[in-house]
């Protein structure tokens, strides 16, 4: 709760124009949003670009924000979600897998065998979430990866819970035919 009001505090001054303000905003939510942002994209470059227009947006459109609607971190994992659903949009269709994901992985594993086995799963998980279509890859970003309430995504994904539900529901059936099942 106490973030939630200091985030609001940032965004009242930074509505009034306090640039200070704004700059503490984005220290403090540029990390996860750009986490966000990857997962989606699946590109380092395109993930900055897309988190630096959401900044953007949030600067310009701070008057805008009601704190009585939402947090400030879902309004702005909302402005994030639809900047990368509208890149994706207008992309190309990948043509390799996904970059340097696993630079995000350790290589300290102690056993070798253990972290080479890990990585390459990792690895299988990522290029099959990168399948899925647009909205259902971040229903899953936001949901697994982000830990998102399902009430929190859906709103970022402006949709209602079920809308989500069953983005998940299919996100899941698809990734169990790619990924095969753990059981069989």
């Amino acid at each position: 709760m106490l973030e939630r009001t200091a985030d609001n505090e940032l965004v009242r001054r930074m509505a009034a124009g306090d640039t200070a303000a704004f700059r503490h905003l984005v220290d403090l939510h540029m990390p996860k949003a750009h986490a966000v942002a990857y997962r989606v994209l699946l590109n380092r470059e395109d993930a900055e670009d897309a988190v630096q227009a959401a900044f953007t947006k949030v600067w310009t459109h701070a008057k805008r924000f009601d704190p009585a609607k939402s947090a400030f971190s879902t309004w702005l994992y909302t402005i994030v979600t639809r900047t990368c659903l509208d890149r994706l949009r207008r992309a190309k269709p990948l043509s390799q897998p996904i970059d340097d994901w696993s630079e995000r992985l350790s290589d300290d594993a102690p056993d070798a065998q253990t972290g080479l086995e890990t990585r390459q799963q990792a690895q299988k998980v990522r290029d099959a979430v990168a399948t899925l279509p647009p909205n259902q890859r971040m229903a899953v970003v936001l949901c697994y990866f982000e830990g998102f309430s399902n009430a929190e995504a859906a709103q970022s994904l402006k949709l209602n819970v079920k809308a989500l539900e069953s983005l998940l529901v299919r996100a899941r059936k698809s990734l169990k035919n790619v990924l095969g099942s753990p059981h069989g």
